[in-house]
């Protein structure tokens, strides 16, 4: 398993943007435990590689207001390959095969990124668990 799986199983919250509205979910939440189970299945035997993306801001800030996004929300601050965060977010998109996890930290999504290789699985399922959600708590 990677550092940064690692680092995901002590996430203290998750919350799901759809199309920019928030529903969060805690750690003791029946929802956090189908998140988190969709997240293992999905992430079972991925990578983590070299990452080129690099998150500005704003642009995050903007590109998260439309489609499905999921940020994983940890108690303390990490540091994994000398990169710091206190958030994780990740684009949710059924058909990638692999992904950047955008680091929030001191107020802001701004720096390299974290990128996981999913390998012979994509998002579907997680994906799936997320839409879910965020349909039933309309």
């Amino acid at each position: 398993m990677t550092e940064i799986l690692n680092a995901m199983g002590q996430a203290e919250g998750i919350v799901l943007y759809k199309d920019g509205q928030p529903f969060e979910f805690g750690k003791d939440t029946k929802e956090f435990a189908m998140l988190e189970q969709a997240w293992a299945e999905m992430t079972r035997g991925a990578l983590q590689m070299p990452a080129f993306g690099v998150s500005i801001d704003a642009h995050t800030r903007e590109e998260r207001k439309s489609g499905l996004w999921a940020e994983f929300l940890f108690g303390e601050k990490f540091s994994k390959e000398e990169m710091p965060f206190e958030r994780l977010l990740v684009r949710c998109v059924e058909t990638y095969s692999g992904f950047n996890l955008v680091r929030y930290w001191e107020g802001e999504y701004t720096g390299r990124c974290f990128y996981l290789n999913l390998q012979d699985r994509t998002m579907k399922t997680f994906c799936s668990c997320a839409k879910m959600l965020t349909e039933k708590e309309h």
